[in-house]
């Protein structure tokens, strides 16, 4: 009986580690000026976010290629009161914009940067997680279509890319903080224009078309496009939410990489993914009134759990 019982033990931990998945790495650099405990936060969210809705090497071809060459995704992160951040990486050509988190690249590879501001720190420190549910996003949306070493302003159309990032980053820190970063910045008037989204929608295309100021702030007006576009998605289909939210956060993706380089291929993409036409779901849109974001947002049960798994 133990002989049986310890082949069987045996048999076991060779199952587990033959199905064991490699993800892809990545590296941490972080300033000497940030707090200890928000470091241990951050490193928190991407063991989550990355057991949640991975990035590894059953991904595609082209992500189990980055892995196998053992090049980790750096991600560089640094307090606001720092002018001056990682002056040694300038004479490898790592460049940083210094206003901003995004993701960044230089033709042959990308890093992720995050700037991280101190008020937030004192007054809305679930913010400053969001920027980094945020922006992992944008590479697993990088991942999935095959494109991790191309620019994201690159990317059609924009109210999906950033509208994606920006309602899963508020679906995260609402489910982990119990704090809504969304909401306030739709329902603020200032931050975008209603009647630009709802009767020019193709200005949200792209980035020059449709800026952050005025168009665009915090991307609250993609935003409202894309949860209008899932509000629809659940109707025309008769689908769920969650089942809604995964074909925008995953299989629209997965779909895209067919014509990576294809910017034009984006609305093939669409219509074969979500069963409805760009110009349909403009149509749709156009109908929508400000009274209409109470019942498009996200609901508050939904976690990411119900949408990846």
């Amino acid at each position: 009986m133990k002989k049986i019982l310890i082949i069987f033990i045996a048999l076991a931990f060779y199952s587990t580690s033959a199905l064991a998945v490699e993800k892809m790495k990545f590296k941490y650099n972080f300033h000497e000026n940030l707090p200890k405990k928000w470091i241990t936060e951050f490193k928190n969210i991407m063991n989550i976010v990355q057991e949640e809705f991975p990035i590894d090497e059953n991904t595609n071809n082209i992500v189990k290629l980055a892995i196998s060459r053992n090049e980790p995704f750096n991600i560089y992160l640094w307090l606001d009161t720092n002018k001056d951040p990682f002056p040694e990486f300038k004479k490898h050509g790592i460049k940083f914009i210094m206003n901003e988190s995004a993701i960044m690249g230089d033709g042959n590879k990308n890093w992720m940067q995050l700037k991280v501001h101190k008020q937030d720190l004192r007054e809305n420190i679930s913010m400053s997680y969001y920027v980094v549910v945020h922006e992992y996003f944008h590479i697993y949306q990088q991942a999935l279509s095959k494109l991790l070493r191309k620019s994201l302003s690159d990317y059609n159309p924009k109210w999906l890319v950033e509208g994606g990032a920006t309602v899963l980053g508020n679906i995260y820190t609402r489910q982990y903080y119990g704090k809504d970063t969304l909401k306030n910045d739709i329902q603020d008037r200032k931050r975008w224009k209603f009647k630009k989204v709802t009767k020019e929608p193709h200005l949200y295309e792209k980035h020059k078309t449709s800026p952050h100021k005025g168009y665009d702030s915090n991307y609250a007006g993609s935003s409202f496009m894309l949860l209008a576009f899932v509000n629809e998605l659940q109707k025309k289909n008769n689908i769920s939410e969650e089942e809604a939210f995964e074909l925008v956060f995953r299989e629209y993706w997965i779909q895209r990489s067919k014509q990576a380089f294809d910017n034009n291929y984006w609305r093939v993409a669409f219509s074969n993914t979500f069963g409805m036409t760009v110009p349909e779901f403009y149509k749709r849109l156009s109908k929508y009134k400000r009274k209409d974001l109470k019942k498009i947002l996200p609901s508050k049960t939904l976690k990411i759990q119900d949408i990846f798994n």
